[in-house]
């Protein structure tokens, strides 16, 4: 009887497992870069995870990553950002992300912390903190945001992994945002792979 019930547990387990493996969909493959979008729990934004791999080490990637004054060069749709405070592993950086008209850019402070695993993978945690500095006229401060950025270092390269989900406020049409939800991830991890290249 008790091993009828684990391999019920069991089976139960794997098929929860694997629905939320299944539940991630690709929304771009291109240049070698999958964007995969899925519907989030308790929101009506999806949440996006995006693929590639390069030919360059965890410290490079995280060099860029760090330096959040450049952000504008690279990542996608950002006006302006800025390093705002370095503690230990972690640091807070301010962000505004540029919206098509009519709406208004949205800006967040993210604590950004860097965990190194045992076996060099790393693991970039994203938390946006809304009421980390005021609210700035003519710019919508995002409800939530959160993520992370998992470097993989596999056969000489190494995977990069972005995923994300955010609550952008004020009066965004859910169908708008998940439409066109790809588009950040894709041009993120494009200019990801340029600022390596260069």
């Amino acid at each position: 009887m008790k091993v009828s019930i684990l391999l019920i547990s069991a089976f139960g387990f794997l098929s929860i497992v694997s629905h939320a493996q299944q539940s991630w969909e690709i929304d771009r493959d291109k240049d070698g870069i999958i964007v995969y979008t899925k519907e989030e729990e308790g929101s009506a934004f999806k949440s996006f995870k995006a693929v590639m791999a390069v030919v360059a080490s965890t410290d490079e990637i995280v060099e860029i990553l760090k330096n959040a004054d450049d952000y504008t060069k690279w990542y996608g749709y950002t006006k302006t950002s800025a390093l705002l405070k370095q503690a230990g592993d972690a640091q807070y950086n301010y962000v505004e992300t540029i919206f098509p008209w009519p709406y208004s850019n949205r800006d967040m402070v993210y604590r950004m912390s860097v965990n190194v695993s045992a076996n060099g993978i790393v693991k970039i945690l994203l938390k946006g903190i809304p009421d980390y500095v005021p609210e700035k006229q003519g710019i919508v401060r995002m409800k939530k945001a959160e993520g992370y950025i998992l470097l993989q270092p596999i056969d000489g390269k190494t995977e990069v992994t972005y995923v994300f989900h955010s609550e952008p406020g004020d009066n965004i049409p859910p169908w708008l945002a998940n439409n066109s939800i790809a588009e950040l991830p894709f041009r993120t991890l494009s200019g990801l792979r340029k600022m390596l290249n260069e």
